[in-house]
């Protein structure tokens, strides 16, 4: 027996779309959304997918698995539209489930009508609280929304309900080698914060040598402690400030020789002075 539709992503929208950040307005606002939501059973035919959907592989991704899933269980969640003529709609998020729909040769699809202009906003949304969304791909959502909607890094934060430190180490990510991001999709045991910590390494070399031990069981404490060993073996970074700390000794050895009646010579007046040239030329450089 299928079990029945659950609807109750219609209010993890809400709860999203109500948030609002320090700067007050909520998402609804800065998204363009009008909160009107209804459910439908709209022919497959009127429903196309979405061109900016966060998911890369949204079509290859184990349609197969997911339709055979369905057609047991039946759908368990409604995929999200908007719609943009009369009688034709757009996936806002689902598409995996549309295309298992198709395979199925279905001809409607229950769906969660959402009256908005920003469907790679609400696409976000949703698919941040799957936790088969991959890291990398939300990462380069949020990317995208900050880059093209202008957001701050506290907004994206607000948006999908996470930290602004989390939203910051998440997009650090992107720094990663391109072969790390291409790769790191298929390698299910590699976690978000594995690849977070990676990422903080300071160059490619030690990134690559350690994500070559990704499919041996690497682990986050693996990888901080690299970050460890590096920083231990760092040598220290010259600084001035030992050979000021002297210099400023010694001139107030030299105030003090003066001060209990020795008198310099005119040698000792001449290096005095070259001293101070020195010190001319370097403040000048």
């Amino acid at each position: 027996m299928a079990r029945k539709l659950d609807t109750s992503n219609a209010g993890l929208f809400k709860r999203a779309l109500s948030r609002t950040g320090s700067g007050g307005g909520s998402n609804a606002a800065l998204f363009g959304l009008s909160g009107k939501m209804r459910h439908r059973e709209i022919p497959l035919d009127q429903v196309e997918p979405n061109p900016d959907q966060p998911r890369r592989n949204a079509r290859g991704a184990d349609i197969a698995a997911l339709a055979a899933s369905i057609g047991e269980r039946g759908l368990l969640q409604p995929i999200n539209v908007r719609e943009v003529a009369p009688d034709r709609f757009q996936i806002v998020a689902g598409e995996r489930r549309y295309w298992a729909f198709r395979a199925l040769e279905r001809e409607t699809i229950p769906a969660l009508v959402i009256d908005t202009d920003d469907v790679q906003a609400l696409a976000l949304i949703e698919n941040a609280q799957r936790v088969d969304l991959h890291p990398i791909d939300l990462a380069l959502t949020l990317a995208r929304l900050i880059g093209d909607k202008g957001l701050t890094q506290e907004q994206a934060a607000v948006l999908i309900g996470k930290s602004q430190e989390y939203v910051a180490r998440l997009l650090g990510i992107l720094r990663l080698p391109a072969r790390i991001l291409e790769e790191a999709p298929d390698r299910p045991a590699v976690s978000v914060s594995l690849l977070m910590e990676l990422a903080e390494l300071p160059d490619e070399e030690a990134q690559f040598a350690l994500w070559r031990r990704a499919g041996d069981g690497l682990t986050v404490k693996d990888v901080r402690s690299a970050k460890q060993e590096r920083k231990a073996a760092r040598p220290a970074t010259p600084s001035a400030a030992p050979a000021l700390r002297a210099l400023r000794s010694n001139m107030d050895k030299i105030h003090s020789l003066r001060a209990s009646g020795h008198a310099l010579g005119e040698d000792q007046r001449q290096e005095l002075r070259d001293l101070r040239d020195a010190i001319d030329a370097l403040l000048h450089e």
